[in-house]
């Protein structure tokens, strides 16, 4: 069984990979900036019982037999990122996969209108914290002699899709695509694993929140496309979790969302008019 190190897995699909990999014996570090949410969420995944969050029914198991252990760490402090490894190694052993997903989306704003702070997070988080958590599991990778890096790109990092008011978000996500590329040619020749992984449009905490700004107007211009584009975690993270423990491929992009299921979508929800309705039981 393998030992996985998760940023950014106290909520939303960091979460759902988390129980994803526990509900099929692995052991799971996860971490989060809150002190409280490290503690609800290993106490909830680590939980002997019935799968507390729902992620992966297609199971016949009754209860967990990974294990599951956390910490507090601030993404944008390479000093807390190597304290989050070391504490991994401590309570495990080595390292087998490590799963940069911490980030920050802020979709309100043009570039021009977005405040420094807010640009300074988006920096810190999703570049620089992809950046420096690379460098300590790279480097303790290397030193232990195997392990698998994987990087999440936001759906927008190609730049294909302009999606209104992520300009920001969307750069530093384009920036990681190039970070991870180059972490594939630097580590060919070594017994290490280095891809990205894109979940999609997901409906998670973070996204709602975000739908909650939007005009009621807003909203119903934009949600016609929201419910051909977007899954629930629970639907995406056990494909996920598989596709992570069977993949041996260098350079690989581990990707929900491809043109071919994107084009079905549209193709059944505009030409069949079979639509989803992927936001009532949120009451949307």
């Amino acid at each position: 069984m393998s030992t996985i190190v998760i940023t950014g897995s106290t909520k939303g699909i960091g979460r759902g990979l988390a129980a994803g990999f526990i509900e099929r014996g692995h052991s799971v570090v996860i971490c989060s900036r809150r002190q409280a949410d490290v503690d609800t969420a290993v106490g909830e995944l680590d939980a002997a019982g019935t799968d507390p969050l729902g992620v992966c029914p297609q199971t016949t198991e009754s209860t967990y037999i990974g294990r599951c252990t956390g910490r507090t760490c601030d993404v944008s402090s390479k000093e807390e990122l190597q304290a989050l490894w070391d504490h991994a190694v401590a309570t495990f052993g080595a390292i087998d996969i490590w799963i940069n997903n911490a980030g920050t989306a802020m979709t309100r704003h043009e570039i021009h209108e977005l405040p420094e702070a807010m640009t300074r997070t988006l920096v810190d988080s999703n570049l620089l914290g992809t950046t420096f958590a690379s460098q300590v599991a790279i480097d303790g990778f290397r030193k232990q002699g195997h392990g698998a890096l994987y990087n999440v790109l936001g759906g927008t990092f190609e730049g294909r899709f302009m999606v209104p008011n992520m300009g920001v978000y969307s750069a530093t996500k384009a920036a990681v695509h190039t970070l991870t590329r180059y972490l594939v040619k630097e580590n060919k020749d070594q017994n290490i694993i280095v891809g990205s992984i894109s979940p999609g449009t997901l409906i998670s905490d973070n996204w709602l929140n975000e739908q909650k700004t939007l005009s009621p107007e807003e909203w119903e211009k934009f949600k016609p496309i929201m419910n051909i584009l977007c899954d629930h975690v629970e639907d995406v993270a056990p494909w996920l979790v598989d596709q992570i423990l069977a993949n041996k491929k260098q350079g690989r992009r581990i990707a929900w969302m491809n043109n071919a299921k994107m084009m079905q979508r549209f193709f059944i929800a505009k030409v069949l008019g079979r639509k989803r309705d992927m936001f009532s039981r949120y009451g949307l």
